[in-house]
């Protein structure tokens, strides 16, 4: 699935986002004020359209439901309701002639600055006066346990290598000190996507956006 989807996929998605920066409707400062510039609805919108060139049907806010719910207890969020499906940025969808019915190939998930935390286990910012829970055990769970199985997952998310603000506090010593010293978003948390890419059960790409590119990690 991956030689047939994923590779293609990924080149579009690139193509599209560059396309969109060299024409200045993406700009470097969007990547910094991503909530006034909407970035996330322009990063779901080149992910769809690079699904419309791929042959698929690319529809945004896709609901997972579970076949075991997650109970949010696992990770030390006492108190909260049990979890019974998950709503993914965009869903790739085919469509079979013979069975008349479609089928989801692969999902995408988009992460702004201010979601760089993501990758992080929930037990860690539980820790240290967060609750709440991550992306990291979130969509590892909708990948193993969705009742309709996609074959792989595009993560993309914006890691700046300088960026003029901080815009959300882990309250983890080691990180929020390396943040306000060097304003490194891709230092610090590029290891720590890369280890959640990999621990995921199934087909992937990462793509890091920055004010040098994309990089396919």
């Amino acid at each position: 699935m991956k030689e047939k989807f994923l590779g293609s996929l990924v080149d579009r998605f690139i193509g599209t986002v560059n396309f969109l920066m060299n024409e200045k409707v993406i700009s470097t400062k969007d990547l910094e004020e991503y909530t006034e510039s909407n970035l996330h609805s322009w990063l779901q919108y080149a992910l769809i359209k690079a699904g419309e060139k791929e042959g698929l049907f690319a529809v945004p806010e896709v609901k997972l439901r579970f076949s075991k719910p997650l109970d949010p207890n696992w990770y030390g969020l006492n108190r909260k309701r049990k979890r019974h499906l998950s709503r993914v940025d965009v869903g790739f969808y085919r469509f079979h002639d013979e069975s008349k019915r479609r089928e989801l190939v692969g999902i995408a998930e988009i992460f702004t600055l201010d979601e760089a935390h993501g990758c992080l286990p929930s037990k860690k910012l539980i820790e240290n006066g967060h609750y709440w829970l991550t992306p990291r055990d979130s969509l590892s769970h909708a990948v193993q346990y969705a009742m309709d199985q996609p074959k792989f997952i595009i993560l993309v998310t914006v890691l700046l290598k300088m960026s003029p603000h901080i815009p959300w506090k882990t309250k983890i010593e080691e990180i929020d000190s390396e943040l306000m010293r060097h304003r490194n978003y891709y230092k610090v948390f590029k290891p720590c996507w890369k280890k959640f890419k990999e621990s995921l059960h199934l087909e992937s790409a990462l793509l890091i956006i920055n004010e040098e590119g994309i990089e396919i990690v």
